[in-house]
């Protein structure tokens, strides 16, 4: 048989209708196929085509699975990646996996960024970083629903039992802080000016190299200074922002938010970050981020700032296009419009008016936030699906 291709080929088989269509989700942007089928028309298919560097197979309704993927690889040329999905979650069959040659085991339900994380950690695409958690860096206009969705998000992932912390990096406004009814603490200006490394000097050491993470070099954020600026906006969900009182601080240095966003990934299982009204901050948090999501309105200015963020990220960051209606429609460019505007590039999600949430937006905060329509809620799950590794979390 022969060896897999150079190109990056994928091959999907799903038990179910939920997984596959996670696996078209993850997928999306290699050069892969698709198909409902269990493990025997997986086995038949491999046989029959052209090698793939990347295999997905679904163990649901295999009695012996040891047996099975032993099968499994007498079809696959040397050197392809075999990845196994199923719904059953123990050490004893995870381990009896590896054992048998497959690089790693996804528990149902499967979401389409854990099919992304682990076709990447297998063809060893993952760039290395200094922390555990993942980072998710939030850009947009003002006014496009950027704080709305963060902290939708955040409050989706500590309700599923995980623990989120958001950076909010707007100095005057701290929008996120309105939205989750906590005030910042500590003093955040003084905790980055710390960890600005300055301008080198002609005998310090040379600059980072522009693909090497900040924190690589950089002292270490402590627990204690991390403390300092945290506070528990519910139970699994911190804060850390900019305290109301007190001018305007100046604009940190990229290297110091970094730094500082690289200590909160090591202690939570996502950070989100967003509000930073200096274009080389937001840049470069965006370009450091594990994955980058970019709000825009359908309006001319809007949509401007958004082809100018797509165009300074360039294909090596790619971003999630989010087309967000926060406001009534009145005034709204049209599809055709937003195209030509875009440079032909689609929205990957669109998150439709919701008057629920506009209504709460113009009167006071209240204690119980208004429940989003069915279709907002929806659009949230795609947002998630794309950001979040894990099993899809269940939108407010």
């Amino acid at each position: 048989m022969a060896p897999p291709s150079d190109g990056r080929n994928a091959r999907g088989f799903a038990a179910d209708a939920e997984t596959e269509r996670a696996l078209r989700a993850g997928l999306a942007g290699r050069d892969a196929t698709v198909q409902r089928g269990r493990l025997d028309a997986a086995i038949r298919t491999l046989a029959a085509e052209p090698a793939a560097r990347l295999v997905f197979f679904d163990l649901d309704g295999v009695p012996e699975p040891e047996t099975a993927v032993r099968k499994l690889a007498s079809v696959c040329a040397f050197g392809t990646v075999m990845i196994a999905i199923g719904s059953a979650d123990t050490a004893h069959l995870t381990r009896t996996l590896l054992r048998g040659g497959v690089a790693d085991y996804l528990v149902k339900p499967v979401a389409p960024a854990d099919v992304r994380e682990a076709s990447a950690a297998a063809l060893d695409e993952l760039p290395e970083r200094p922390y555990a958690g993942r980072v998710i860096a939030f850009a947009g206009a003002a006014g496009s629903g950027v704080s709305t969705l963060v902290t939708a998000i955040a409050l989706g992932v500590a309700r599923n039992g995980r623990v989120a912390s958001v950076l909010d990096l707007d100095p005057v406004s701290g929008p996120l802080s309105l939205l989750l009814g906590t005030e910042p603490v500590g003093d955040l200006a003084a905790l980055l000016a710390s960890l600005d490394p300055g301008e080198p000097s002609d005998l310090e050491e040379p600059p980072l190299d522009p693909g090497e993470p900040f924190g690589l070099g950089q002292p270490p954020v402590g627990p204690e200074e991390i403390d300092s600026v945290c506070v528990p906006a519910r139970p699994g969900l911190l804060l850390v922002g900019y305290p109301p009182a007190g001018p305007p601080p100046a604009a940190p240095a990229p290297p110091a938010v970094q730094a500082l966003v690289e200590g909160l990934a090591n202690r939570a299982h996502t950070v989100l970050v967003s509000g930073s009204p200096d274009p080389e901050v937001r840049l470069e948090t965006m370009r450091r981020a594990d994955a980058r999501v970019l709000l825009y309105e359908p309006h001319l200015l809007s949509i401007s700032e958004a082809a100018r963020c797509l165009a300074l990220l360039g294909r090596e960051h790619p971003a999630i296009l989010v087309q967000c209606h926060p406001r009534a429609p009145r005034g709204a460019l049209s599809p055709a419009q937003i195209r030509y505007a875009l440079a032909e590039r689609r929205p990957d999600v669109v998150i439709p008016f919701d008057r629920a949430l506009h209504a709460a937006s113009t009167r006071p905060a209240k204690a119980r936030s208004p429940r989003p329509g069915k279709a907002w809620r929806k659009a949230l799950r795609q947002v998630i699906e794309r950001v979040i590794e894990g099993p899809s979390l269940a939108p407010p």
